[in-house]
């Protein structure tokens, strides 16, 4: 395949026939990335990849549709959300994502994932640390599909920030008794390790789960203030703000993912941030 992060490469490609360019290009397009973001040439572009037998191509549309033809309007407004709390503001989100797209999620992390790291102030880097013993999978670009772009967009219009200050998507496993400790999402803007993040990409402004599974007990979200403890139903969604209106980081924020009693849990996790990296 041509060079990934080529539209024009990739769009020779397509024509010609290359299946994996064709929905590499639709990717692209889906998120705006080398190129102005456009829903329906996405689709066009993932119509065209299906045709030419990409694996999962028309999978992804079929999900899409639900049966019914894929409304983009529909996808990008998302439900309203619920107030959990307004100190620090936590929502709740009923029926964000149907059944079939969680399933379609969790079944592309269940072969990635790999022990689940923490953020390395000093290197930027990921790390393994006692305080989380979970898995995850992260969705980096060539890991990107059509189906988790439109995901992704849902998750910034519930939050109202914008989709190229998404991180990579990252889907979370927890077995029976795997945890992610105490810990905050938020970059310390105290600590000289984190400067240079914060000035290319701003602070973490929010957090959003949504619960891919619901078939274990135990396993909520739980927050230390208000002691308040979540846990969705497959398909409902978790947003949090880990700023205040002033935009400086909110610590009353602390949180844990605690573990799973029996059976197994999966999570969408997405960090939102104001703005793309520079440069």
């Amino acid at each position: 395949m041509p060079d990934p992060h080529d539209p024009h490469a990739l769009a020779v490609a397509a024509d010609a026939g290359d299946a994996d360019a064709a929905h590499r290009l639709a990717v692209l397009t889906a998120i705006g990335l080398g190129l102005p973001q456009d829903w329906r040439a996405a689709l066009e572009r993932l119509t065209h990849a299906a045709e030419l037998g990409h694996a999962t191509a028309g999978r992804q549309l079929a999900l899409l549709s639900g049966g019914a033809g894929i409304d983009m309007a529909a996808w990008l407004n998302p439900p309203a959300p619920r107030m959990l709390s307004q100190g620090p503001a936590i929502l709740a989100i009923e029926g964000f994502l149907a059944g079939t797209i969680c399933d379609w999620l969790k079944d592309r992390a269940e072969g990635m994932a790999e022990p689940a790291l923490v953020y390395d102030p000093e290197t930027g880097e990921g790390r393994r640390e006692s305080v989380r013993t979970n898995a995850a999978a992260q969705f980096a670009l060539e890991r990107m599909d059509v189906v988790l772009a439109v995901v992704r967009e849902r998750i910034a219009r519930a939050a109202g920030l914008p989709v190229p200050g998404l991180e990579w998507t990252q889907v979370l496993h927890y077995a029976v008794g795997q945890t992610f400790d105490w810990h905050v999402d938020w970059l310390d803007p105290a600590l000289p390790g984190y400067a240079a993040d914060l000035a290319a990409r701003g602070q973490r402004i929010a957090t959003c789960l949504v619960f891919l599974n619901d078939d274990f007990e135990g396993g909520e979200t739980a927050f230390e203030a208000g002691s308040l403890r979540h846990r969705g139903r497959k398909g409902d969604a978790l947003l949090w703000a880990n700023t205040l209106p002033d935009g400086s980081i909110d610590r009353r924020t602390r949180h844990a993912g605690l573990p799973p009693t029996t059976g197994e849990k999966w999570v969408l996790s997405q960090w939102l941030r104001g703005r793309a990296p520079i440069g």
